[in-house]
């Protein structure tokens, strides 16, 4: 299967689980948190581990969903909810902070959360929620990033963190609808994420670049493979692509 196949099932998915979605008075029948008054939005999260894809995915999906289903869709990154590095500065190990920028300590895990909460309740009274975005010349985040707007129907997150076990990340998981997790083999994401980092020119030397990946996305990746929480579709992205249910 290619990824282009996989992606338009994953359309096709949201684009019927929200036409069931519209039909239901109370929302499914899983443990997603009460909404008096979002019945028509529908919320997935993607996470994933470096590397994974998990972006290049939420962006093609929505593309399809709007073109294809003709619904709404925006996509917000958890990249906006990074911590700033004035405030790595503070930590009491400055040094270590901004060498494991990435860490799930690095984010403002809580702020993201409540962010997810407000777009799962939004109303009338809150036509527009703007998300932060994340600066990729500045190396940090700033205010003015995706708008929500109250009528829109589909809402895609992602995030290496967010369908994390530990705490506050774990709230999530009671506040989406779908949860999807991209599975990459550690030795792909590795090479993916050091030819990434030269490419965009960030280390010329390749061997530095791999180091790089094993002192902090390396981790990165470990840390989110350990305390996975509940997924509902897992999505692999390795030489071999496609769509499978966790294992029991």
């Amino acid at each position: 299967m290619q990824m282009e196949q996989v992606c338009t099932k994953l359309a096709q998915r949201v684009a019927d689980n929200y036409a069931n979605l519209s039909k239901q008075k109370t929302g499914r029948d899983s443990p997603v948190e009460e909404r008096p008054q979002h019945k028509h939005r529908y919320m997935v999260a993607i996470a994933g581990g470096p590397g994974s894809g998990k972006s290049t995915i939420a962006g093609d999906i929505s593309e399809r969903i709007r073109k294809d289903h003709k619904l709404s869709c925006s996509v917000v990154s958890v990249e906006g909810f990074m911590l700033p590095k004035a405030d790595l500065d503070k930590m009491d190990d400055p040094e270590k902070a901004h060498a494991r920028r990435g860490a799930d300590w690095t984010f403002d895990g809580k702020a993201m959360v409540d962010f997810i909460r407000r777009c799962r309740h939004q109303t009338e009274m809150e036509k527009q929620i703007r998300a932060p975005d994340f600066d990729e010349e500045a190396m940090d985040p700033h205010p003015h990033g995706e708008i929500v707007d109250v009528e829109t129907q589909v809402l895609i997150f992602e995030g290496i963190y967010l369908l994390s076990d530990t705490e506050p990340w774990e709230e999530i998981q009671e506040l989406v609808d779908d949860k999807w997790f991209v599975h990459v083999e550690p030795g792909l994401s590795r090479k993916r994420v050091a030819e990434r980092r030269q490419n965009k020119g960030i280390e010329k030397d390749l061997d530095k670049c791999y180091q790089q990946y094993d002192e902090s996305d390396g981790k990165n990746n470990a840390f989110i493979t350990e305390h996975l929480g509940k997924v509902d579709l897992i999505i692999e992205n390795n030489d071999e692509k496609g769509l499978h249910e966790p294992e029991k």
